[in-house]
């Protein structure tokens, strides 16, 4: 008899031990500790900046830091290296773009992951492209820009940023839609986005591009001349400046996008929470006027969106860079 009151009582505690835990070790809510933003370029540039302006507004959401950590070089692989061997937890996270997702495993062989196992989170801002000329040149017009690259491709030089940049995807895609082969054609090597616009507007190259946080400055001190823009509308600050799809060329349509994504299987509440953290900037007054500072829009993709934006923009990829 004493027997069978031991194994009830033993049986009672194996049944309630399961459930005190679960109130004694409740699951940590997330953040409850600092994050780690890394940026795969120098500080300055619009992918640090935007990261800048996301981190600034969730420590005061949040209530936790949230440092933006600049790893730049290795056409953005040591950054996204860093993410891909972290922690699955939310806490080391990725700011992407385009270089970094859907053109960096056409320019980095032999890449140590594959791109798609990303967790994707979210897209949160845009800066469409200028293509640019020294304002000292005879290239007053992308009509003028044209008739060069095809009456001499072999001189028609122009700015690249080590391959894996929106910058070369926005020329090879004007170059493709005007009928020149890039291969051709003569790619001066700079080392960002700054660089590339003042070798432009020191008339060392005949084109240059630039997005717009980058190509602003030298458009508005007068170095460069802006001939078209990358985007489905004109910009506000510069009216007379015609888009890429108005002068005959829709498919010159590269936008350098600033997005958030994670290790691989980084946990769906998490994701759930980074996605609901950035989609709510949208509306965020201190986050708006920030991207308006550095001349970027911004422009929200879900995970999913931004996962097949990648997909979709890799092919476009491919085929420029065969």
């Amino acid at each position: 008899m004493k027997k069978g009151k031991y194994l009830v009582h033993v049986f009672c505690l194996m049944v309630l031990i399961p459930a005190l835990s679960s109130v004694a070790y409740p699951q940590a809510k997330y953040p409850a500790k600092p994050i780690d933003i890394i940026v795969p370029y120098a500080p300055g540039g619009a992918t640090d900046l935007v990261a800048r302006a996301i981190a600034n507004s969730l420590k005061r959401k949040w209530r936790v830091p949230v440092n933006v950590i600049n790893k730049p070089g290795g056409n953005t692989l040591p950054a996204c290296v860093d993410v891909f061997n972290s922690s699955p937890d939310g806490y080391t996270l990725l700011t992407d773009n385009q270089a970094s997702s859907s053109m960096i495993g056409i320019v980095v062989k032999n890449l140590p992951f594959k791109v798609t196992d990303r967790t994707f989170i979210a897209t949160a801002a845009i800066t469409p492209n200028f293509l640019i000329s020294a304002s000292s040149s005879t290239f007053k017009t992308l009509k003028d820009i044209i008739e060069e690259a095809k009456r001499d491709p072999g001189s028609f030089t122009w700015t690249s940023i080590g391959g894996a940049s929106p910058q070369d995807f926005t020329i090879r895609q004007f170059l493709k839609a005007i009928g020149v082969d890039v291969l051709k054609t003569k790619p001066i090597m700079v080392q960002g986005a700054a660089p590339a616009v003042s070798l432009t507007g020191g008339g060392h190259v005949k084109l240059g591009c630039g997005a717009t946080s980058s190509a602003m400055p030298g458009i508005q001190g007068g170095t460069v001349r802006p001939l078209a823009y990358t985007w489905k509308e004109r910009h506000p600050e510069l009216p007379s400046v015609p888009t890429t799809a108005e002068l005959g060329y829709p498919t010159v349509n590269c936008v350098y996008w600033v997005g958030i994504s994670g290790p691989a299987k980084l946990p769906p509440q998490i994701s759930q929470i980074w996605n609901d953290a950035i989609k709510a900037l949208m509306n965020d007054t201190e986050f708006l006027t920030s991207l308006k500072n550095v001349k970027a829009m911004p422009f929200y993709r879900d995970s999913q969106q931004t996962r097949d934006h990648v997909i979709q923009e890799t092919k476009e990829v491919e085929e420029l860079w065969r």
